[in-house]
C-alpha cells in the first residue's frame, strides 16, 4: 500500500503526565518523522512529554498564567475548537479520551474528514461510573469512522454494546524507546516500586495496605512510589497510619524512571482498571519481576501470562497481593525467571513496529478502506 501524506490532527486534553499523553506525543513524533503533516490539538498548555520540532501544538486555552474563571477558560475553549473544526484542513482527526471524544463526535456533521475514535482505558468502567457516561457512550460513540483498541476485551466491549465495530484494529502500546536497555545484572536493592497517577484508578492503597503486611515478615525493604496526583497527601497519611511512614517512599514524577527503578526487586502495579498499562510494559521490558492486578480491560493479562513472566492477582484483593509479593521475595530464583521471560516483550512491542500499524489503519480509514 503506497502511503500518501497526510494532515493528521490528534486531539487530546494536555501532553501533561499519564500514559495516553505519552502515546499522543510518541505517535505525533513518529507520524511526523514518516513524512506526514501532524497538529496535536489540546485543551490545556500543561505539558510534561517532548514533541519535535516537526510537530505543530495548538493550545486552545494555556490556563497556566491565566486569572480568568474557569468557566470563561472553557467558554474561550469551546469557541476555538469550534473553530479549528471549521477552519482548518485536515484529512482526519485522533481523537483520545472521553471528554473530547464526546466533544468531536457531537460536532460530526460539521466534520468532513474521517475521525478515528482510540479508546485508553476501559470502556466498560467508563460507562458503569454514572448514567450521563453511559449516555455519552451509546449517543455518540457509534459516529467514529474507526477504532483503535489496545486490547480484544475493550473491543468485545463496544460490540456487545451495540457499536458497530468492523473498522477497527487492535494494537497493544509500543515500549518508550528509553527502556530499552541491557537488563540489569547486579544485586536487586530492597526496594518494592510502583509507577503512575495518584488517582482511585490506581489504586495505591491496595499496593500500600500489602507493603505494610509484607514488612512484618521482609522489614528491610522500602515500598518506592513514583507520580503525582490528587490522592498524594491521603496516601502519606495512610501510611503513616499504618505505621510504615519511614519505609514508604513518594518519589514524585521523575523524567529518568528506568535509571530509578531497574534496579529493585520487585514492580508492583495495583490498579482498578486500565487499558494496556505503560508502566507495566516498561518495568517487563527493563526485565524486572513484576505483579499486576488483572484489571479490566485486559491490558495487563496480554502482557502477563500468569507464573510465567509475571504474576496476576485479582483487583483489590489484599490477601492475593500479600501472598504475591511475598512470594516473589521468597522465591529469588524463581522470580529472575520471570522476569527473564519479561524481559522478552522489548521484541514483541517494538516502538517502530507498533507505530507502523497506527499508520497503516489511519491511512486505510482515510481513504475509505475497511479494516
Amino acid at each position: 500500500m503506497r502511503m500518501l501524506k497526510m494532515k493528521i490532527t490528534l486531539l487530546i486534553g494536555s501532553l501533561a503526565g499519564g500514559g495516553a499523553e505519552r502515546v499522543v506525543c510518541n505517535l505525533a513524533n513518529y507520524l511526523a518523522d514518516i513524512g506526514h503533516e501532524i497538529t496535536i490539538l489540546t485543551v490545556s498548555d500543561k505539558q510534561t512529554y517532548k514533541i519535535n520540532d516537526n510537530v505543530r501544538h495548538v493550545v486552545l486555552y494555556g490556563e497556566s498564567n491565566s486569572k480568568l474563571p474557569h468557566q470563561i477558560i472553557n467558554i474561550i475553549r469551546l469557541y476555538r475548537m469550534n473553530r479549528y473544526f471549521r477552519k482548518e484542513n485536515v484529512d482526519i482527526y485522533l481523537t483520545f479520551l472521553p471528554k473530547l471524544t464526546s466533544f468531536i463526535l457531537a460536532q460530526r456533521r460539521f466534520i468532513k474528514c474521517p475521525i478515528i475514535l482510540a479508546e485508553r482505558a476501559d470502556p466498560g468502567t467508563f460507562c458503569a461510573a454514572s448514567e450521563k457516561n453511559q449516555k455519552i457512550f451509546e449517543k455518540y460513540y457509534p459516529h467514529a469512522d474507526g477504532y483503535i483498541f489496545q486490547t480484544e476485551d475493550a473491543r468485545e466491549y463496544y460490540r456487545t454494546h451495540g457499536i458497530n465495530v468492523e473498522n477497527s484494529v487492535v494494537i497493544p502500546n509500543a515500549i518508550n524507546p528509553e527502556f530499552i536497555r541491557p537488563q540489569y545484572q547486579g544485586k536487586p536493592r530492597n526496594a518494592i516500586v510502583g509507577a503512575g497517577r495518584l488517582t482511585e484508578q490506581k489504586n495505591f492503597s491496595l499496593l500500600i495496605n500489602a507493603f505494610a503486611e509484607v514488612s512484618k515478615t521482609y522489614p528491610e525493604y522500602e515500598l518506592e512510589i513514583y507520580g503525582e496526583g490528587p490522592l498524594k497527601n491521603d496516601l502519606i497519611n495512610e501510611a503513616k497510619v499504618l505505621g510504615i511512614a519511614e519505609k514508604v517512599k513518594f518519589q514524585g514524577y521523575v523524567k529518568n524512571l528506568g535509571d530509578r527503578i531497574q534496579d529493585a526487586t520487585l514492580f508492583v502495579l495495583s490498579s482498578n482498571f486500565e487499558g494496556m498499562p505503560n508502566a507495566l510494559i516498561e518495568a517487563m521490558a527493563l526485565g524486572m519481576p513484576v505483579i499486576s492486578t488483572d484489571c479490566p480491560a485486559g491490558g495487563s493479562k496480554f502482557l502477563i501470562k500468569n507464573k510465567k513472566n509475571g504474576l496476576l492477582v485479582p483487583t483489590n484483593d489484599i490477601n492475593a497481593m500479600v501472598d504475591a509479593i511475598s512470594y516473589i521475595l521468597k522465591n529469588s530464583k524463581k522470580a529472575k525467571e520471570m522476569a527473564q521471560l519479561a524481559y522478552n516483550v522489548g521484541d514483541e512491542l517494538q516502538f517502530d513496529k507498533v507505530y507502523d500499524k497506527w499508520n497503516e489503519f489511519i491511512f486505510a480509514v482515510c481513504k475509505g478502506e475497511k479494516n
